[in-house]
């Protein structure tokens, strides 16, 4: 019995240990406190899916300015060097020359170039909308991971705190078993209680250390980064509860992303299909020639040829490949058209569920906020009953447990329900 107790003692002596060196500060006293704001602007700056979409808005921007080279005048220039040898009954005979071309196509009428302007312009309104989704699904990101670190700290403080409850019942405990007012096991009963409550403090130091890391890896800095956070402004409640779910649907910019690319897919289907009418350009030209470079610029206002022509152009056949662009364009417009289906529906849901998730977290934190203040009562009179004699230790310890509890689930319903408010007014499309 003597060798266990020892053993006992050693392993709560090596436990205190631990807890000391994973107390150090993961970061240093002169850690500067970052904002909420400053870390939205930050993650706005660096978030890889935002770099993304901002990639694909450019890649929009040059396939709308692809489109107009069908619309716009082709204008080119040539400048060419002949030098011609010919021999009839061996006698050769030789010319040289120089001659210079500028030639002009301008399209007057194809159904199918316009159609895939407009293609391109929904196309990339979409990626705007893209872009302004992934603004918003970041900023979110980094709220999450911001309230999820000032609830990880503030789960550490609960728990430094039942800590130092747990050691101050210990010392007692041992000072009325030397005198002989408590029993050993209420004594054991202290130790085991310490060495939980310093279990408890280490799982949440991990917290924090892991909550820390993953703001920074959202907000896309480096992960030594020194930094601390604080409260910001509590959210203003019941103004994201009021909303009405077509205007929330209309102002999604996933979901108007997706109708942008849908009417990109109908223009699509516009042009493909435009392929079977007729097309009219215009050409033109003029061209110059001469025995040397100098004659050529000297004599291309005498010596020249000129153009000016009108072409309407009408395909028969080619090979079914406006049949299969077609098809493909109905394929591809059906598809747009079930995934915008599938968005509003996403995003319907996404709605209500953050509106139920709100509701919760609010009445979460009213019942919170009773069991504490019934908790804190309770172990009052727990530990007045228990200098009295008249309660056990193991019934102090339940009371200390069930008040640290209490305290931890008022944090994590507090810290949640701003999470949740975020959440709304992200899916709400503000």
């Amino acid at each position: 019995m003597f060798r266990a107790r020892v053993r006992l003692r050693q392993s709560f002596g090596v436990l205190a240990v631990a807890v000391v060196l994973i107390s150090v500060p993961v970061v240093s006293a002169g850690a500067r406190v970052y904002e909420l704001d400053e870390c939205l602007e930050i993650a706005a700056a660096n978030n890889v899916s935002l770099a993304k979409s901002r990639v694909s808005l450019s890649s929009a921007d040059a396939g709308l300015m692809s489109s107009w080279s069908g619309a716009l005048p082709h204008i080119s220039a040539s400048l060419s060097y002949s030098d011609v040898t010919t021999a009839i009954d061996g006698m050769e005979t030789g010319s040289e020359g120089y001659s210079g071309n500028v030639n002009l196509r301008q399209t007057l009428f194809d159904w199918s170039t316009l159609s895939e302007i407009r293609s391109a312009r929904h196309s990339r309104n979409a990626a705007v909308h893209s872009l302004e989704s992934s603004s918003r699904d970041a900023a979110l990101a980094t709220r999450r991971a911001y309230y999820g670190l000032l609830k990880a700290e503030k789960l550490l403080g609960v728990q430094d705190e039942a800590v130092g409850l747990a050691r101050e019942q210990l010392r007692k405990a041992e000072s009325l078993y030397k005198l002989g007012s408590a029993s050993k096991s209420d004594y054991l009963k202290a130790e085991v209680e310490v060495g939980q409550a310093e279990l408890a403090r280490i799982a949440a130091d991990s917290g924090v250390r892991t909550a820390r890391l993953w703001l920074l890896y959202t907000i896309g800095i480096d992960i030594d980064t020194e930094i601390e956070v604080t409260d910001p402004a509590e959210l203003a409640e019941d103004e994201a509860l009021d909303f009405d779910m077509a205007k929330a649907l209309d102002r999604r910019p996933d979901v108007r992303a997706q109708e942008e690319a849908l009417e990109a897919a109908r223009r699509s289907l516009s042009s493909a299909r435009a392929a079977r009418l007729p097309s009219l350009s215009l050409t033109a030209s003029y061209g110059a020639g001469g025995n040397t470079l100098g004659d050529l610029g000297e004599n291309y206002d005498e010596d020249y040829t000129r153009s000016l022509g009108l072409t309407l152009s009408l395909p028969i056949f080619n090979g079914l490949a406006t049949k299969a662009s077609i098809d493909n364009s109905k394929a591809s417009l059906r598809s747009y058209e079930l995934s915008l289906r599938d968005a509003r529906l996403y995003a319907a849901y996404e709605i209500e569920t953050a509106r139920v998730s709100v509701v919760e977290q609010r009445r979460n934190i009213e019942v919170s906020d009773k069991v504490v203040e019934q908790a804190s009562e309770e172990l009052r009179i727990s530990e007045e009953r228990f200098r009295l004699r008249a309660a056990s230790m193991l019934d102090l310890i339940y009371a200390r447990l069930a008040y640290s509890r209490a305290r931890a689930d008022l944090i994590k319903a507090r810290y949640d329900h701003e999470i949740a408010e975020a959440e709304l007014r992200t899916v709400l499309g503000y």
